[in-house]
């Protein structure tokens, strides 16, 4: 439609294009490129919106340190059948062997003896066999590797005669993966197959 007798309206008040008036060609395009910016910027921020109230992904659960290994705490540590015994006067030093069952490396820490019948007061303790000399005055903790094994040696002084029915349990505490734990060992069922003097002789096949 032409300008002529067509009115317009400009910040509220009307007025008339003159007759014969045509936009020229450099401001439609100047027209056109103001649009198209204009839709650019559009879709821009509307793009930084919808992106901007995106729900946040879940976060992976970190996965616990006990779940490196499933074996209960009774079979992570356990007692091999290796054992050892030696005797000064009233002194008995028991040994028993023990290994690491489980797929991290086991810090032991501690270990004391239960003895449920008496008969037996609890001495010294160290991470050797039986006659070894422990490696310093105060035992240090033992860092065993999965399906290492060594020893725990406890010297006890004897309070009896014969201590062959007595029988001698031992509880070592460590650490797994930071983590603490505790494990009864079954130790000796009774000291009758331990050689001691006062006891009568130890026979090969008893």
């Amino acid at each position: 439609m032409g300008g002529g007798g067509l009115g317009r309206r400009l910040f509220g008040q009307r007025f008339r294009l003159p007759d014969g008036w045509r936009p020229s060609r450099a401001a439609i395009a100047f027209a056109v490129t103001a649009l198209a910016v204009g839709l650019v910027a559009g879709y821009t921020a509307g793009d930084r919106h919808g992106r901007g109230t995106a729900l946040p992904q879940p976060t992976p659960a970190a996965s616990s340190p006990a779940a490196s290994f499933s074996l209960p705490d009774s079979l992570l540590l356990t007692q091999d059948t290796g054992a050892c015994s030696t005797q000064s006067g009233r002194h008995l030093a028991l040994g028993v062997q023990v290994t690491n069952r489980s797929t991290v490396p086991l810090t032991l820490e501690s270990a004391r003896a239960v003895l449920p019948l008496g008969g037996l007061t609890q001495g010294t303790w160290h991470w050797t066999p039986c006659g070894a000399l422990p490696q310093t005055p105060v035992q240090a903790d033992e860092i065993l590797q999965p399906g290492a094994s060594t020893w725990l040696t406890m010297t006890f002084t004897v309070k009896v005669g014969c201590p062959a029915a007595l029988p001698v349990e031992f509880t070592v505490g460590y650490l797994a993966q930071g983590r603490s734990a505790a494990v009864s060992l079954p130790g000796f069922s009774d000291l009758g197959q331990v050689p001691y003097t006062g006891c009568p002789p130890v026979s090969p096949g008893s």
